[in-house]
């Protein structure tokens, strides 16, 4: 199995002590190994494969890893001959373009800024007497989700893909890191209301709640899923996303009655026969209710997916299609602070359609629907409590940095990226604190487009 991490570090002293880097290496090795992450950790190689193939075991690992930690507690270990080649070869294969979604992950002690090697200084930087092992593991744990979420280099359906709606690379975006776990998580509670009023005027319609099929695309950790859908008597619901780890911890923790997580790719060129294999494992003839929420800006040609889904509707059924759009906001006293975010945000490489709120009736009406109903919930910060108002900011507005991050952890030499990430930071704290005054106010629309097909 090819390795996931390579650990970089000075085992031992001239004297031949080991040394404060081998402990915290070794402390490393297992919370990573405990995580299930194949780790090139050289103690362990070496004794596994002995001095003769040691040289060759490095090479080869240094080319598999998509990340390599530099562990360093003095400057002169750090500035080791094999530390300094291990370094410097995986950040010119970054530089090159030979590794893709890779990085390095400096962990490092009583090394000033200045000592601190060029080839580290624009990565994320854990200090050991700060951040214990378990956090620099989750770290890359959650980089290689990431990796994995957004293709990783290994599929080459979206590789270098490019949005037909925005005519850009495709959606960088990934949901399985922590933070993105957590704001998925507030955003389904912020959104309740607005799905709930639409899923009214469906059910209002349909005449009943019971026994409904139901098919909910990219549901992600099923917060959405078991709170919108679990209320309904003896449905059957499916829910599909393409990421294995969101799908396993909504198996493990977001179960109800009739409800089934999958993982699937909606943009896959088997989409159909892969969705009607799931419909016959589960006995799903039609659906009365196709749903998806915050989905279809991510996507490659989102009226594609319309297209294919549509057949699988029932004739009374409904498709319930919710987005945001980020022409809907408005603010008063933030100095500007938003359009400045919106712009930084809005020109980087990667991101999703942000503006997709307003397309989705013509979406809908392109893609052979009708009786298109567009319902719009004006989400605004009044009378909100402080803890209420920051989890608005933390949901709409700090996700928006990563996408530059990450631009930056690509092209670490690029002055301009460099620059529009201190920035952004910069605008994103200012406004974090606005969002702290309560003569600070701020609204946005969700738009939901609900439609029969022709």
């Amino acid at each position: 199995m090819p390795y996931d991490v390579f650990i970089s570090f000075k085992n031992s002293d001239a004297n031949g002590v080991p040394t404060k880097d081998s402990e915290v290496a070794t402390e490393l090795f297992r919370a990573l190994t405990e995580r299930n992450i194949n780790t090139f950790f050289s103690k362990t190689i070496l004794l596994e494969q002995g001095a003769a193939a040691y040289k060759a075991a490095i090479e080869s690992a240094l080319d598999e890893a998509k990340v390599l930690v530099a562990v360093a507690t003095d400057v002169d270990y750090i500035n080791s001959e094999w530390v300094s080649y291990e370094r410097e070869s995986f950040h010119n294969d970054i530089l090159s373009g030979r590794k893709k979604n890779a990085c390095i992950v400096p962990y490092l002690q009583n090394i000033h800024n200045l000592d601190v090697p060029r080839s580290l200084r624009n990565y994320q930087t854990f200090q050991v007497d700060a951040s214990p092992v378990a956090e620099v593991a989750e770290f890359i744990k959650n980089f290689l989700h990431g990796v994995r979420m957004t293709g990783g280099g290994t599929d080459p359906e979206r590789d270098g893909d490019v949005s037909l709606v925005t005519g850009r690379h495709l959606s960088t975006y990934s949901a399985g890191t922590r933070e993105e776990f957590k704001r998925l998580k507030i955003q389904s509670d912020n959104t309740r209301e607005a799905d709930l009023n639409a899923l009214g005027y469906v059910t209002d319609n349909l005449g009943h709640t019971d026994g409904l099929r139901i098919l909910d695309m990219g549901c992600a950790y099923g917060f959405v899923t078991k709170d919108r859908f679990s209320r309904y008597p003896d449905a059957t619901v499916l829910g599909l996303d393409r990421g294995e780890e969101l799908i396993r911890f909504a198996q493990e923790n977001n179960t109800f009655a009739g409800v089934h997580y999958e993982v699937f790719n909606l943009e896959s060129e088997t989409f159909e026969e892969d969705l009607e294999a799931l419909m016959d494992k589960y006995g799903i003839g039609e659906f009365d209710v196709i749903f998806a929420s915050l989905v279809l800006h991510h996507l490659k040609n989102p009226q594609k997916l319309l297209r294919r889904v549509r057949r699988y509707l029932s004739r009374t059924g409904y498709i319930v299609i919710r987005g945001s759009d980020d022409g809907s906001i408005l603010a008063c006293n933030d100095d500007g602070l938003i359009q400045k975010i919106l712009d930084l945000h809005l020109n980087a490489d990667g991101i999703s359609d942000r503006l997709n709120g307003r397309k989705i009736y013509s979406q809908l009406i392109s893609s052979g629907y009708k009786n298109v109903v567009m319902k719009s919930w004006i989400k605004d910060l009044s009378g909100l409590t402080l803890d209420e108002r920051n989890d608005v900011f933390f949901e709409r507005f700090s996700y928006r940095k990563n996408y530059l991050r990450k631009l930056v952890e690509q092209d670490p030499y690029d002055e301009k990226k460099r620059t529009d990430l201190k920035n952004i930071v910069m605008y994103l704290n200012e406004l974090e604190n606005k969002f702290d005054d309560d003569t600070f106010w701020y609204c946005e629309i969700d738009f939901i487009g609900i439609a029969q097909k022709r």
